[in-house]
């Protein structure tokens, strides 16, 4: 147990230092691994083992979907559709950010995406208009979360990679509860608007303006249904649904939009190309971290605590939730997912969850440690653009987090929330 932490205080201490997540992994790996007695060739072998599968191809077709999607102006159309259909309630352009991302969520599945591409156009909007910068900040941040469980999520593709789990599955088994946690924080946006005395003009409603603001976003509100639909009925696997994601975006710029450049195409390759190679490293690197841990039985040694101590399924969450914030406050869930995937697998298996409830559930509850500090991926982007101190931004953002957590609980009270769209489509 000592090594076990010696080895995150080590880890933990790169971070700090300032390394890439990816450095931070694989130089701690490398030196527990060498101490260990064990070669270079381990690391070599880990590396590649962690990449070296087709599963996931699906990730950078994403990648490149999401920028495809930002220089087709896909968002652009979203983001006016959406005003039109909730900007007229109390929160505007809070409302508005929430319910872009849960429609971007169902084009790609990159929170990151999410809080550069609509927290480029919401944030500087919604302070223009008068909102608090750290309100702005907070409603893109906590809506970017619903980009990872809305299918297609990249997230989901890893777990189902690590536990060979069918990803089809994972990806309906979030859309419930993806969808559940946007109409709740839409409510949070109302009460925080309320609570600030807040008196902003809002756009009007009209049924006319409405049908008008979808039939000229038609083209954009018809990708995530085609994406969803291909999936959900076995047309196309997840990595093709990729594939068709990236074929409709270039069709989108180029002929609907006609935004999009064959001169923007190399730009979009390098930036995806640099996106994926980060995800790519982040993973092996977690390889590598990970086979140290596991010759150290620390996986092994979650489970036996969880397994038998606790035994209670009550308090196994519960421990679980915990250790996965308290992580999630250093590590991106990239790396908790390649680390505890399998783990918490095999946990719910010997609890008896049904693997689908269990698997999203717990991955959702992985994907906080990107709104929390001092880590926090799409915190930190979200705070970027607005060119806030993070710590501004923890205070009004603990309302989004308390909704995924509630909305954890619910569905493992109520199952079929999470079960009852997979078992419907695939029996």
């Amino acid at each position: 147990m000592l090594t076990t932490l010696l080895i995150f205080a080590v880890l933990l201490a790169f971070i700090f230092l300032g390394f890439p997540i990816f450095m931070a992994l694989l130089i701690t790996g490398i030196i527990f691994i060498l101490t260990g007695g064990n070669s270079m060739q381990l690391t070599i072998i880990k590396m590649f083992g962690s990449i070296n599968s087709l599963s996931l191809l699906a990730i950078p077709f994403f990648v490149t979907a999401g920028n495809i999607i930002m220089k087709a102006k896909i968002t652009d159309k979203l983001v006016y559709f959406a005003n039109a259909a909730v900007g007229f309630l109390p929160g505007g352009l809070g409302h508005v950010n929430v319910m872009t991302s849960m429609i971007f969520g169902g084009i790609q599945g990159s929170g990151a995406a999410d809080a550069a591409a609509i927290g480029g156009m919401l944030i500087p909007a919604m302070e223009k208009q008068g909102y608090d910068t750290d309100y702005a900040v907070a409603v893109t941040a906590g809506s970017s979360m619903l980009s990872p469980i809305i299918p297609p999520s990249i997230c989901f593709i890893l777990y189902a990679y690590y536990t060979e789990m069918p990803v089809g599955r994972l990806f309906m088994g979030g859309l419930v509860p993806g969808i559940v946690i946007g109409i709740l924080q839409m409510l949070v946006v109302y009460l925080e608007y309320r609570h600030r005395h807040y008196d902003i003009p809002r756009t009007k409603f009209s049924v006319r303006n409405l049908l008008v603001t979808a039939f000229h976003s038609v083209g954009a509100l018809l990708m995530p249904l085609i994406i969803l639909s291909g999936i959900c009925f076995g047309i196309v696997t997840p990595t093709e649904s990729g594939v068709l994601a990236v074929l409709y975006g270039l069709f989108y710029g180029f002929f609907i939009s006609r935004s999009l450049r064959i001169r923007d195409l190399p730009g979009i390759l390098v930036d995806s190309a640099i996106t994926t190679s980060v995800v790519y490293m982040t993973i092996a690197g977690a390889g590598v971290l990970s086979n140290v841990l596991v010759r150290l039985h620390f996986q092994a040694e979650v489970q036996n605590f969880a397994v038998n101590v606790l035994a209670s399924p009550a308090l196994v969450i519960l421990f679980l939730v915990a250790v996965f914030m308290i992580l999630g406050m250093f590590l991106d869930p990239t790396v908790i997912i390649a680390m505890f995937a399998a783990t918490v697998y095999q946990i719910g298996n010997a609890l008896g969850f049904d693997p689908i409830l269990f698997g999203v559930t717990m991955t959702i509850v992985m994907q906080l440690g990107a709104i929390t500090p001092p880590v926090g991926t799409f915190l930190f982007i979200s705070c970027g653009v607005a060119k806030l101190p993070m710590e501004k931004a923890v205070k009004p953002l603990l309302p989004y987090i308390a909704v995924v957590l509630l909305v954890t609980i619910l569905a493992l009270v109520f199952p079929p929330i999470v079960t009852g769209l997979p078992n419907l489509i695939y029996g």
